[in-house]
Parts: C-alpha cells; structure tokens; sequence
C-alpha cells in the first residue's frame, strides 16, 4: 500500500512497457502515417502524452469532453474546429469500463466526422463492466478486478492524477 491511500496495481515501469508496445502497434497499423489523436479528458492526459511520443507516423492531437446529465451523455465538448473527414482517428481513453460513454463518443465521431477509420485506445478496459457492446483496439492492461482505479492521469474524487503508477483505491479511505 502507498502512503496515499492506493494499493499499486502497474508500477512506472509495467505502465512504460505497455505504453511502447501498443504504440508500437499502433505505429505498425497506421504505416501510412497522419493519425488524428483525439484524447478524451480528463482521464487520458497523462496516457495520451506518453502515447505519441512512441508512435512514429505523423499525428495530430486534440481533445474532447463528454458532459453528462446525471447517467446520460448529453454532449461531446469538442476543442478545435478540425476536419478529421477521410482521416485515420485514434481515439484515446484512460478507462473504458461500462462501454456507454465510448459508445456515445464512437457514435458521434462516425456520424459527425466520418472518418476513414476509427479505432480506440485505452490505458485501462474492463470488459468485464460492459453495459453495452463496443471495441477497444489497443489496450495497455485488462482489469477484471473491482475496486476504483486512480493514478497515472486517473483520478479519484480528482486526486492522485499525479501518481507515476496504477493503484486500487481504498475506498474506505477516501
């Protein structure tokens, strides 16, 4: 247990390695290069910075928020007025747990941007909590286990972002 209140789940290291290795995937599925990465905050700040860094072909970034209306997605905040028709889109996620928030954001991105592809990365999927169907392409780490996940750009309650690993929070704690 760390002295703040999360059990380490991947160290810095572990985290680094699988960070290089999907990048690596990533670099070798998108050869022909122009990649828009879009990073959905806050949860893939962290993540999404690492990320391209191993990622070789040229690549944008930009960033998009979801607002909610209790369990509903009502919105997708988008950044920047960019033309991702007829591009390759990375989408980039800190977690995808239950799938609703990533199915509303997939939705969006095909119906409004129509780009030539789509494809989804995560540092953290937990299929196991799908509410409803949806693919994730590159994946740093499967978690079957319960608990609430923070660090490594994760928050919990918006602290422990800083954290340089993945730990189980104690909820009794927080």
């Amino acid at each position: 247990m760390s002295d703040n209140g999360l059990k380490t789940l991947y160290d810095a290291r572990k985290i680094e390695e699988r960070v290089r290795a999907i990048g690596a995937e990533i670099s070798s599925d998108f050869k022909s290069g122009d990649i828009a990465c879009v990073g959905v905050l806050p949860n893939c700040m962290v993540f999404m910075a690492d990320l391209i860094r191993t990622i070789d072909p040229p690549l944008t970034c930009s960033f998009l928020r979801v607002g909610t209306d209790g369990e509903r997605r009502v919105d997708v905040a988008f950044g920047q007025a960019n033309d991702f028709s007829h591009r390759d889109v990375l989408l980039i996620q800190g977690i995808v747990d239950t799938g609703v928030t990533l199915d509303f954001i997939t939705g969006h991105i095909e119906q409004s941007w129509q780009p030539r592809s789509l494809k989804v990365a995560a540092l953290i999927n937990r299929d196991n909590h799908r509410k409803v169907n949806c693919v994730v392409d590159y994946t740093c780490f499967e978690l079957s286990m319960e608990g609430y996940v923070a660090g490594y750009g994760l928050g919990l309650d918006e602290y422990h972002r800083g954290a340089p690993y993945l730990g189980l929070a104690n909820t009794e704690a927080s």
